[in-house]
């Protein structure tokens, strides 16, 4: 975990690395406009992802089988330049709308849900490997998905109504004894395992140790999206170059540094 802390504080104190970002920022900012532009509801992913299908299947009119095409370098940048635009268009849908709204998707609620099938049927067969990561990555966003609304609604749960239904049930004779604000706090940090909130605890004070104002939304932030993506385990052996291009390319964190302040 230290590792991963150096190489996060050394972002701050590199002015090459911060420069380099921003073409990065404004690309991500740029993504970001398009899809709340071009997704209002939940069906409209399907219909940009009916788009990103197309131009994947006109690549592939082009080749014989995916080795042909990988072989020209600039189509297959374009070929992962769609499925990483496909990827984050999905994450943006499972940000912006709630469970519920998301499951009419997967329920086949959609006007253009053939449409989809279709599109889909089309190009799965050429871009197996890519479609079969595509596909798992949808799985984990579906599993996280449930996993947040039912913290949601453990964080909102009637303790009160709990316990008198516990009474009536149970003919509880220490009710009014009862220490709801205990197990609201072992509740809420139930969500976490003791190593994992010694983790979190260890990476905020490493990383947030060269200026902690400035750092600290961007730490947080940081955290967040690798716990996001690895386990405890993981981030333990996460290499640092890896956890590296994690952030830079993937998030934006670095954003929430406070340039002005630590530089004045």
């Amino acid at each position: 975990m230290k590792k991963i802390t150096i190489i996060l504080g050394l972002l701050f104190l590199s002015m090459t690395i911060l420069s380099s970002c921003e073409d990065k920022k404004s690309e991500n900012e740029n993504k970001k406009d398009k899809y709340k532009k071009e997704i209002k509801d939940p069906c409209d992913i399907l219909d940009y992802s009916i788009e990103i299908f197309e131009e994947l299947e006109g690549l592939s009119d082009k080749y014989d089988d995916i080795d042909d095409l990988e072989d020209d370098k600039k189509d297959k940048k374009k070929v992962n330049a769609y499925f990483d635009d496909l990827e984050d268009a999905w994450k943006y849908a499972f940000k912006k709308f709630e469970a519920e709204e998301m499951m009419e998707i997967f329920e086949s609620e959609c006007r253009n849900d053939e449409d989809m099938e279709e599109s889909m049927d089309e190009i799965e067969d050429f871009y197996e490997e890519r479609f079969e990561d595509f596909l798992d990555f949808i799985s984990k966003e579906i599993v996280n998905m449930e996993k947040d609304k039912n913290a949601t609604e453990d964080e909102t749960y009637d303790y009160a109504e709990e316990a008198a239904v516990a009474e009536e049930d149970y003919a509880v004779d220490d009710y009014e004894s009862y220490d709801y604000a205990e197990e609201t706090v072992e509740a809420e940090a139930g969500n976490f395992s003791y190593k994992e909130l010694q983790f979190m605890e260890e990476f905020m004070e490493e990383c947030t140790s060269d200026n902690y104002y400035a750092m600290y939304d961007y730490c947080e932030c940081a955290l967040e999206e690798l716990m996001y993506v690895y386990t405890i385990d993981q981030m333990e052996y996460l290499e640092d170059t890896e956890a590296l291009e994690f952030i830079v390319e993937n998030t934006d964190c670095l954003e929430l540094i406070d340039y002005d302040e630590e530089y004045e």
